[in-house]
């Protein structure tokens, strides 16, 4: 029995080693993608914020300040191991790291899959997950999302063991406070008459100074918040929140020195109360406390979802997820725990995320309202037609899902929720994992639905709520695989689940995150209907195709992220992008990316030169003017 639990984790840990090996040796085959210049410079920018680390008053600025309401711990990572190999190109490093944290998603998508599901089947679902051309593409190119997804699925995993090994005992209070109540007013009946009088005009004395200092102080604050407001396009809503937030924590302030100078005057007359106070009220919930942050599961869970809400300010769900299990299971013994939970997950937050120092409550309002209606200037294509990033039909999510992922994921899911419903229908389970599938998955898409945020890019920022399609699916894979005795027979099933994704990466290769499946008519059905190379990692093999055939001292337009291009070209091809003034007229190489049909609205009687395709798909577009 201990060997096989000492090697159960043996098949994921090949799956992964697989991966990687075939991640390192195709690594240098990934183009850089449209953000990734701005990441850089972003992380670059907060690691030298902490040069001003104690300075008070210090506001880090950055070139593109939208990206002030990400978290850059991640980015800041590469940034510094880009360091350690300087012989890499620095996109290809943040490469090698974004996979290696994608990894890190399917093992713990496989250990939190072992909550509810066998091991082979566990694994199936962990090998689908890790197949599917759409987050293996990403996996490498996206230093945003794939990161936000893994360090979601930590922070939901480790926090569902942490509610696993909570106990609710250690916050149920000793006492009933009535009883305390009656103590206090023991206590007060015994007191001489002036000295209950005394004590009464010392309070009210106490509270009149306070209350009298108080609103000057708001006030200060107040005007003060002018001077300081965001500058960019946040400051209108800046200036909005700093009275009410003067309000507030000028109203904390009040009540905290108010509640200590009634305890300073009163606690001294009140021994019986004083006693109770500290044995039965206080006391066990300190040593409650100090139990709960001496448990790993609790340290684990509070800083993966530090981790998780250092990416994205909206990592908060996670946290989320994990408070609705602790009061499925606990009931409302739970809240202090769940403050202290999300208190310490704020420190490697604050810590990591130079735009929050100085005002942190404000600057993290400031950036969960940038972050629910995200402003996205562009177009996105749809079923052939473009609309505004608020204004796509509500269709749109649901149809990407159906399109873009594999067709036995999606049969699989249906198996798996069909199941899961009928299995709870029938008390055989608990409702746990079709709960989790319906508010991890079904609430975000709900929203997004019926809220119309902005969304572009496909749905690269949904794919955080993809794991309770896997594990529905692993539901699925379960159903069948305990309905086949012969192990050859499950290993061609198997096969045969993964073959879609596995042929998807193959053909796609480098670039697996267009992938369409036969829903849409694969890629070339879905192309100029949907959206292809948004990213624009293309554009290395472009600069490849220049590198080779352009004379010296070569000029190149770019319609698309002239950075992509410039990254990879000799040093002696000039790149500029088509809206500079700078740019040549005539003699210079037009390199389009076909998002947006640049190629058929620019330069359309221009000789092509050289085309990037896949699956019948035109990616980049090379064209010369003489």
């Amino acid at each position: 029995m201990k060997t096989s639990h000492r090697f159960e984790n043996l098949p994921i840990f090949l799956l992964i080693a697989v991966c990687f090996a075939i991640g390192l040796f195709t690594i240098h085959d990934y183009g850089e993608g449209w953000d990734e210049y701005n990441f850089f410079q972003y992380a670059s920018e907060s690691l030298s914020a902490y040069q001003h680390l104690f300075q008070p008053g210090y506001t880090p600025t950055f070139s593109d300040p939208t990206l002030r309401y990400y978290g850059a711990w991640f980015l800041m990572s590469t940034v510094l191991v880009a360091k350690l190999v300087p012989h890499w190109y620095i996109p290809e490093t943040a490469h090698l790291m974004t996979f290696v944290i994608f990894l890190v998603g399917v093992f713990l998508f496989y250990r939190l899959a072992r909550r509810w599901l066998t091991r082979w089947a566990s694994f199936g679902a962990a090998a689908l997950f890790a197949t599917q051309p759409v987050l293996w593409g990403h996996g490498f190119i996206n230093a945003r999302d794939i990161p936000f997804m893994a360090t979601f699925l930590a922070a939901v995993h480790f926090g569902l063991r942490w509610s696993d090994a909570f106990s609710a005992e250690d916050f149920s209070s000793t006492t009933e406070s009535a009883q305390t109540s009656r103590v206090m007013r023991q206590d007060w009946a015994g007191l001489p008459p002036l000295l209950k009088i005394l004590l009464t005009l010392l309070t009210a004395a106490g509270i009149f100074v306070i209350a009298s200092f108080i609103p000057d102080l708001q006030a200060g604050w107040a005007a003060r918040g002018i001077s300081l407001a965001d500058t960019s396009s946040a400051r209108d809503l800046d200036i909005y929140l700093r009275p009410i937030l003067s309000i507030f924590w000028a109203a904390m302030i009040f009540f905290v020195l108010m509640f200590a100078w009634m305890a300073v005057i009163f606690l001294p007359f009140l021994p019986n109360f004083r006693h109770r106070l500290w044995e039965m009220e206080t006391r066990p919930y300190l040593s409650a406390f100090a139990r709960l942050i001496r448990q790993p599961a609790f340290i684990a869970a509070a800083l993966a979802l530090g981790l998780v809400m250092g990416i994205r300010i909206m990592g908060f769900a996670a946290g989320g997820i994990v408070i609705l299990h602790l009061l499925w299971k606990h009931g409302r013994k739970i809240f202090l725990p769940a403050f202290l939970y999300f208190g310490l997950a704020f420190v490697p937050v604050y810590l990591t995320w130079p735009y929050l120092w100085g005002e942190p409550l404000l600057r993290l309002l400031i950036t969960l309202r940038a972050m629910m209606r995200f402003p996205w200037p562009g177009e996105a294509l749809f079923d052939s037609a473009y609309y505004a990033g608020n204004e796509l039909p509500r269709s749109y999510l649901p149809t990407l899902f159906s399109i873009q992922l594999t067709e036995p994921l999606l049969a699989l899911a249906a198996l798996g929720l069909g199941i899961a419903l009928w299995q709870v229908f029938r008390r055989k389970t608990n409702a746990e994992l079709p709960g989790l599938a319906i508010i991890w998955f079904g609430a975000p898409v709900t929203a997004a639905i019926l809220g119309r945020p902005y969304i572009y890019d496909n749905f690269r920022q949904f794919l955080f709520i993809l794991p309770p399609l896997f594990l529905l699916a692993g539901l699925g894979i379960e159903f069948l695989f305990t309905r086949i005795s012969n192990l050859m027979v499950k290993i061609v099933l198997l096969a045969t689940i993964l073959a879609p994704g596995i042929w998807g990466m193959i053909s796609l290769h480098p670039y697996e995150y267009i992938y369409y499946n036969q829903f849409a008519g694969g890629v070339a059905g879905a192309f100029r209907r949907y959206e292809m190379d948004y990213w624009g990692t293309s554009f290395r093999e472009a600069a490849e195709y220049l590198n080779a055939h352009a004379p010296a001292d070569s000029q190149a337009v770019v319609w698309g992220p002239a950075p992509s291009l410039w990254r990879f070209v000799r040093k002696d091809i000039h790149v500029y992008d088509f809206r500079e003034s700078a740019a040549p007229a005539d003699d210079f190489y037009a390199v389009m990316l076909t998002r947006n049909d640049n190629d058929l609205h620019y330069l359309t009687d221009a000789d092509v030169q050289f085309t990037v395709e896949k699956q019948g798909a035109l990616l980049t577009v090379i064209k010369y003017i003489p």
